[in-house]
């Protein structure tokens, strides 16, 4: 026994004094110096060198170098028995890219921080600053058992594309961030804290926004906002106002599950001048449009929203890809108008929407109550031939199916008055090249003819098909009434032209 106690005693000595010599000692320092030099440049493309590595029982020296021109140090006390620090650290790394292997993500630009380590286990403070982002950067971290505590940090004016730029992306935006932080709390279950973001003279860089997601930015678009965000166990409750050159958003509550990681939010977006938005959805509006809602994102995306909306109603689901609205008692005239579109109608209408936005298909049906034509080249070229005044007649129900397949808009009409019935089959709207194809087929009072409409949706050709008027036994009337009513009243010239229909 005494053999095998003394055996183990002895060990233990030359272990001790083994590790002592290893970690302690100017040849121990060489040798770990060494060993983690060849580890770290396993990684090929960066050339880590340790140019000095003192460690003693009291006190660390550690002077390091990626490159030529990037390098980390650190000095001061530091006792790994009593578990103290009073060190220093000023790291400076030129070059982040050469980091890839071990970040696992291409990083660009540069990082420098500098501060101080002091305290024991139990308790630490970690002080510094930085550059970070082309920022002014200043943090305070304290450390209870090694764990962080409570946290400390205000970086002002880090710039947006140095952020991008840091992570590999393209500059796509312009301006400043800053951001207050003060966690009391950082574990999840007990966070506590709040954070303070401020975004001011953003600007969208058009030319590369164009490039990559083939949109058609030729306005400046600028943008600012504010973030108030409350830190609460497990969740963030933020506060958002955020505005722009093309519409403004605001939100009361977003809630965020850090846990779960579900985000539930209400929003209100605001878009003062539809005129705008042309960058963004390449068509001509005019007017304004609010819409309030909710969102919720788990492991699908769910938007709900509502909007009163010319004279009417509107409210939508987003489902994923799956879009669908519902669209009550808008005025026709209104949306004539707001698309400039030629305003020929005025109705109420009821109408649904379904449509999946990967796909770029879906289907409108719907009602139109009550709706009235408004003087056009249509009813003007009818109340001269048929002496007929449609815009007098009152269309009940008007029946509307629609198709849509990316952009091209495939639609079936049905009107009846009292005097006449009008069916458009079928009518063909492309809304890229924004020209339309109909064919509007007339009965009124038995007089049966067919108008093709044609061209730039804005203003587009009317013509009367002659085939049918001679059908229907009018073309010698409408010739005479031209011939007796419109040249007396207007002269040769007019009733020339008017003529021109109906070659």
């Amino acid at each position: 026994m005494k053999k095998l106690f003394f055996g183990l005693t002895f060990l233990i000595i030359i272990v001790l004094a083994g590790t002592y010599a290893l970690l302690f000692t100017t040849t121990g320092n060489g040798i770990v110096s060494s060993v983690v030099e060849s580890k770290v440049n396993e990684q090929k493309g960066l050339n880590f060198k340790i140019n000095k590595f003192v460690l003693t029982t009291k006190n660390i020296e550690f002077d390091a170098s990626l490159d030529k021109n990037s390098n980390i140090k650190i000095n001061g006390d530091l006792s790994l028995f009593s578990k103290t620090a009073d060190i220093k650290y000023d790291i400076n790394i030129l070059d982040l890219s050469k980091l890839e292997k071990f970040t696992k993500q291409k990083l660009n630009g540069s990082f420098k921080t500098s501060g101080t380590l002091k305290g024991n286990s139990a308790l630490a403070t970690l002080e510094g600053v930085s550059d970070v982002f082309k920022s002014s950067t200043d943090y305070k971290v304290q450390l209870v058992n090694f764990e962080p505590s409570n946290i400390i940090f205000n970086v002002k004016n880090a710039k947006i594309d140095e952020i991008l730029h840091l992570i590999n992306k393209p500059r796509y935006a312009m301006g400043n961030i800053s951001i207050n932080g003060d966690i009391k709390n950082a574990k999840l279950d007990k966070l506590d804290g709040n954070i303070n973001t401020k975004i001011t003279n953003g600007l969208v860089t058009n030319s590369l926004v164009n490039k990559d997601f083939n949109t058609k930015l030729v306005n400046k678009l600028t943008f600012r906002g504010d973030i108030k965000t409350d830190l609460q166990p497990n969740k963030a409750l933020s506060k958002v106002d955020f505005y722009s050159t093309m519409a403004n958003l605001f939100v009361k509550k977003a809630d965020v599950d850090l846990k779960n990681m579900i985000i539930k939010s209400d929003y209100y977006l605001n878009v003062d001048d539809l005129s705008k938005l042309f960058d963004v959805t390449q068509t001509k509006l005019r007017g304004k449009i609010d819409v309030a809602g909710d969102i919720k994102k788990d492991k699908d995306l769910l938007v709900n929203g509502y909007s009163e909306l010319l004279d009417g109603k509107l409210r939508f689901k987003l489902l994923n890809d799956d879009f669908s609205a519902n669209i009550d008692d808008v005025e026709i005239l209104k949306v004539l108008h707001m698309l400039y579109y030629p305003e020929i109608f005025t109705s109420k209408s009821k109408m649904k929407l379904d449509y999946n936005l990967a796909k770029q298909v879906g289907e409108l049906k719907g009602d139109l109550k009550n709706g009235q034509f408004k003087r056009n080249e249509y009813s003007t070229i009818i109340n001269s031939f048929a002496k007929f005044d449609l815009t007098k007649e009152i269309y009940e129900d008007v029946s509307l199916d629609s198709n849509i397949n990316k952009n091209i808009i495939k639609s079936t009409i049905n009107m009846k008055s009292k005097l006449t019935t009008i069916e458009v089959n079928p009518s063909t709207i492309d809304t890229k090249a924004k020209v339309i194809d109909a064919l509007v087929k007339t009965d009124i009072k038995g007089i049966k003819f067919d108008t093709k409409i044609s061209g730039d949706i804005a203003n587009p050709k009317v013509k009367v098909d002659t085939k049918k008027l001679l059908e229907s036994g009018v073309k010698e009337k409408v010739k005479e009434k031209i011939q007796d009513t419109v040249e007396k009243k207007l002269g040769d010239k007019a009733g020339n032209l008017l003529k021109s229909f109906f070659k």
